[in-house]
């Protein structure tokens, strides 16, 4: 079976523990309702339905993240092509290496939490797509098997929005419909915690 590699916008529809918390310090800092979640789940799932057929398969997720990595791609080259000739010179390498440089001090000096003085690397990493590359086995599949709940291998809006909101209750502890920064917190700590965990060595070795 071929296998497909599912991208960060599948991680915002579903939102399995691992990936909900990742960015909890930083992202999200006022509180969010289940209308908010609602709308934002709807928003990316329009974008992501690229046939608008009203279901997201793997195959689109595979291309639209092609897309987006593209799109990136692009607006790296034209960033660094500082004269628009095509072309990328040793000068416009250095001084793009230099203004990373630059931007990476800022960033270290700034106040960024658990992100904080990893720049672009740390942004890949818990926004981006560097935790996304994975194929069968990985947490794509799972992702994707958690929100196709007919098991059709495609998700539509709703049962995307039922995996969301079923985290949402599972952190909204005391059920006021809202999450607050500390219930986000709280459940971005106890997640790590049981990741540590499940690391740690069996006693007795």
């Amino acid at each position: 079976m071929k296998k497909f590699v599912i991208g960060a916008s599948l991680a915002a529809l579903v939102a399995v523990p691992a990936l909900a918390f990742q960015d909890a310090p930083r992202a999200h800092k006022a509180p969010q309702t289940r209308a908010e979640v609602q709308a934002q789940v709807a928003e990316h799932f329009a974008r992501m339905d690229l046939n608008k057929d009203g279901f997201v398969t793997q195959e689109e997720i595979k291309a639209g993240r092609e897309a987006r990595a593209k799109a990136r791609a692009d607006q790296r080259f034209a960033a660094l092509d500082s004269d628009k000739n095509g072309q990328i010179s040793r000068a416009e390498w250095d001084a793009g290496r230099e203004h990373a440089k630059e931007r990476f001090a800022e960033r270290r000096g700034g106040d960024h939490g658990p992100g904080k003085g990893r720049g672009m690397r740390g942004h890949h990493r818990m926004g981006g797509h560097g935790w996304g590359g994975q194929g069968a086995g990985g947490w794509g599949d799972r992702m994707f098997a958690m929100a196709d709940a007919n098991k059709d291998g495609k998700v539509s809006l709703a049962e995307a929005t039922a995996a969301r909101l079923a985290w949402f209750d599972r952190i909204d502890t005391n059920k006021d419909g809202t999450i607050s920064p500390e219930e986000r917190k709280a459940a971005f700590d106890q997640m790590r915690a049981q990741r540590a965990d499940r690391k740690a060595p069996p006693a007795g070795n």
